[in-house]
């Protein structure tokens, strides 16, 4: 075997991915996000992680509501991605490339109202992959003439799964196919109160430590909005019984 030949492949691999790498960690984080047209600007924050699987994914918060990143991509110093936001029920996608100097960036946007300028500055590190969800929430949902407040634990099983056990303040309460996807939330919950049973499905946005969204069931749709109070992670399903030890 050629020794020389397989260590300058090895380099040459090295050369060709480590970059990326570099560069995709570099880009993770919390930004302050400016874009400016002509008669107009706006003030955002876009939020890019690393999931588990390696790909990276962005939610965006600004006055005008709340967006999601994809196609993100990052080489030698040029970040594109494309913003989808939704207006009143109206979908609209906005192209960027930005040229990233250090923890900060500067570039274009182009939708069919025309191009921006737009500048970013990094405000912080932000979690990735299950980190951005997992851990123990107070969650509040709004009902008529009062709010009630429950518990919401996520964690990640071993096979990379999420599993969630809710603690309500009355009834039963079961957690079951729960998604994180590019920061959104999804799960179904399943609850008994004496002899009436319900099933619900969530949709919420994670910004940080805070959660927004909405409970769709057949008696319609409730607000419910979490803090997260504790980060924790463990391979253990909650909503299933551990194993007896033996004694």
């Amino acid at each position: 075997m050629n020794v020389k030949a397989v260590t300058t492949g090895v380099a040459l691999l090295c050369a060709m991915f480590s970059p990326i790498v570099v560069a995709a960690e570099g880009i993770e984080g919390t930004w302050e996000f400016k874009s400016r047209m002509p008669e107009w600007k706006s003030e955002a924050t876009m939020t890019i992680v690393k999931g588990d699987d390696g790909k990276l994914t962005g939610t965006w918060s600004s006055q005008f509501g709340e967006g999601t990143l994809s196609d993100i991509a990052f080489d030698k110093g040029e970040l594109k991605f494309i913003l989808t936001n939704d207006f009143g029920g109206q979908e609209m996608k906005t192209s960027y490339e930005v040229k990233v100097d250090g923890t900060k960036f500067n570039g274009k946007g182009k939708n069919q109202f025309g191009e921006s300028s737009v500048e970013g500055q990094l405000q912080g590190e932000a979690k990735g992959g299950t980190e951005v969800i997992a851990g123990t929430w107070d969650i509040n949902i709004t009902v008529p003439a009062r709010e009630i407040t429950d518990k919401l634990v996520i964690t990640k099983n071993a096979d990379g799964t999420l599993a969630g056990k809710w603690t309500a303040q009355r009834g039963e309460n079961t957690i079951s196919n729960i998604k994180f996807e590019a920061g959104k939330l999804t799960f179904t919950r399943s609850g008994k109160i004496g002899p009436m049973e319900f099933t619900s499905t969530y949709e919420g946005t994670v910004e940080g430590d805070s959660l927004k969204g909405v409970f769709h069931s057949d008696f319609g749709d409730r607000e419910a909005n979490a803090m997260r109070i504790s980060s924790a992670e463990s391979k253990a399903e909650p909503n299933k019984p551990e194993p007896n030890k033996p004694k």
